[in-house]
């Protein structure tokens, strides 16, 4: 049997919508960190279907849809009962409405998405890095932090999906500048502070980076527009 080479994005992509599956049973059964390591499988897959797309030359709006509806599934819904299972129960019928925020402006912002797509940045935080970091910080720091963290943190990734700051895309051109400085750092905390503090920077860091950039641009924007020439 020959399988035809624009269906191998799309199997890729369904296999991302099964770790969502997947993660929200292994949440059920309070398997806390193979839940976020499942929500982490995803997030690979999802990183190779475009790509794969691209390579064979079969990128169509099928696909599109189809990793759209797959983000949906593993980095908003997924993510969301993970937070809610992990910590946000805690809260009761508050816990869950909080929890429900993640999947609503995943879905919110992913259909914004589709219909004004952008070039060279992402307007507001993928939904790939709210699911992503839901998954780290809850399935392996869930004894890390008190529940009022994962409270507001829910509440905080929720406002950044659907916000207008800006988030860079990944791109080698991106890892090349920051990957030695990144590595650096990861290397220097872990040996000398403290190892699982090490693998929290990059979750931070691009979590704000958005607000942090778009700000720095808009005050750069001003100062030229009330700078004098003489």
């Amino acid at each position: 049997m020959i399988i035809k080479k624009y269906l191998i994005p799309h199997f890729i992509s369904l296999s991302s919508i099964l770790c969502g599956f997947f993660s929200i049973i292994l949440a059920s059964y309070n398997e806390i960190k193979f839940a976020g390591l499942v929500i982490l499988l995803g997030a690979i897959l999802d990183g190779l279907d475009g790509k794969i797309a691209r390579a064979l030359k079969v990128t169509n709006k099928i696909g599109k849809e189809m990793d759209s509806l797959a983000d949906l599934t593993t980095f908003g819904i997924a993510a969301g009962f993970l937070l809610y299972q992990g910590s946000l129960y805690k809260f009761g019928n508050l816990g869950i409405l909080v929890a429900a925020c993640v999947p609503i402006f995943s879905a919110i912002r992913l259909a914004r998405f589709n219909m004004k797509p952008t070039k060279g940045y992402f307007e507001g935080m993928p939904t790939t890095w709210v699911g992503i970091s839901i998954a780290i910080l809850q399935g392996f720091y869930n004894q890390f932090f008190a529940p009022y963290f994962y409270f507001f943190f829910a509440i905080v990734v929720s406002f950044l999906v659907v916000s207008k700051f800006r988030y860079a895309k990944a791109n080698p051109a991106l890892f090349k500048r920051l990957s030695s400085k990144i590595v650096l750092s990861i290397a220097f905390i872990t040996i000398f502070i403290n190892f699982p503090v090490a693998f929290l920077i990059p979750v931070f860091w691009y979590t704000i980076s958005g607000v942090v950039f778009t700000l720095f641009k808009r005050k750069q924007k001003d100062i030229r527009m009330y700078k004098v020439k003489f």
